[in-house]
């Protein structure tokens, strides 16, 4: 049974209407996508939290929007179960929610098939030349400002175009104002782009660049691995326990080391290839079909927690 209602899921508002609804279908479970705890449910709670970034990185929220975070979350504890989609993601939440073990579990994110019947479409500002893929907002932990300085390493002449497609926060510079800063050059800024050249441009970019310095999971890198596309990722324990293995990995704070690593993948067809075959390799392990089958274990366990523990 498929039942709609206009509810904001984040909002405060939304959490006692959904409460409501909750009291009125009275369901065996509740399953969000998001961390809100639904008020006075008459079921077990199973709430998703990707990462808790704003707790970990200086500057990630201001003052009275951190401190409500902080209030959302202690809310969340008290669900029956709690969903993230790392190991690392997991012992973070433990470090700030100090919550039983058995609370928290692990379901690694998986590719929808629907993304593979999008007809990729190029973007009309695309260059033609052989391009660098980064992929997200501009946003302090995404790392740019090192990209950037790696970029500029690379001289007048870069082995390769390097394009970035995502949303723009006005409160941060773009890409393409820190390597205007630095001094790089061929950097092209998309900024948001549609499913369909998303699609076109994981599926003929020569290497994608992953510089971020915190992640809940990295999905950018396994969308890399699906379309065959060589990965450069940060030495950070979120990708690390995605891409061991088949990503080459830099520092995210050694602008030389990208440089000379971008630098060897693009020239080298031999090592893009095999970057690409353990990519395809390791794509066969996030498959949406394993997403949902671990969150209804979960969902189970949170139904019938006395039968579990048995």
């Amino acid at each position: 049974e498929w039942i709609e209602r206009a509810i904001p899921p984040v909002h405060p508002l939304g959490v006692v209407q959904l409460g409501a609804l909750l009291r009125q279908r009275r369901p065996d479970v509740y399953l969000s996508p998001f961390y809100f705890l639904p008020t006075f449910a008459p079921c077990p709670s199973v709430l998703t939290l990707h990462d808790v970034w704003p707790l970990r990185l200086p500057g990630g929220l201001p003052f009275l929007r951190r401190m409500l975070y902080q209030l959302v979350l202690a809310r969340a504890s008290r669900a029956s179960r709690i969903i993230t989609s790392s190991a690392f993601s997991k012992r973070e939440i433990h470090e700030f929610l100090t919550l039983p073990d058995e609370k928290v579990r692990v379901v690694p994110l998986g590719v929808p098939p629907t993304r593979r019947r999008v007809e990729p479409r190029r973007p009309p500002t695309l260059p033609r030349d052989p391009f660098a893929l980064v992929v997200g907002v501009n946003k302090p932990h995404k790392n740019l400002p090192m990209l950037a300085k790696a970029w500029a390493l690379l001289g007048e002449h870069p082995p390769l175009q390097l394009v970035s497609a995502g949303p723009t926060d006005a409160r941060h510079p773009r890409l393409a104002d820190l390597c205007e800063r630095e001094g790089a050059r061929n950097v092209t800024v998309l900024g948001r782009v549609d499913e369909d050249e998303l699609e076109y441009l994981y599926g003929h970019a020569t290497v994608l660049l992953f510089p971020t310095l915190y992640e809940g999971f990295g999905f950018p890198l396994v969308e890399g691995f699906v379309h065959g596309v060589a990965t450069i990722a940060s030495d950070i324990p979120t990708l690390r326990e995605i891409g061991d293995g088949v990503s080459r990995f830099c520092d995210p704070h050694d602008p030389q080391a990208w440089a000379d690593a971008i630098r060897e993948v693009a020239r080298d067809p031999r090592l893009r290839a095999d970057l690409q075959d353990l990519g395809l390799q390791r794509a066969r392990e996030y498959t949406y079909e394993r997403t949902a089958r671990m969150t209804l274990d979960v969902l189970h366990e949170a139904v019938l927690p006395e039968v579990d523990e048995e």
